[in-house]
């Protein structure tokens, strides 16, 4: 009911959805499946 719990919900809905949730386009893959050298990920 406030842009506090709003932005609060934000990272873990932006987690489930990059990390979880899978993307018919990407066949079947979350969208993290990807991304080359993402953040804290570098190698």
């Amino acid at each position: 009911t406030s842009n506090e719990q709003r932005t609060a919900a934000l990272q873990d809905f932006l987690h489930t959805y990059n990390h979880h949730r899978c993307h018919t386009a990407l066949g079947g893959q979350p969208p993290i499946s990807r991304v080359n050298n993402a953040p804290g990920q570098y190698t």
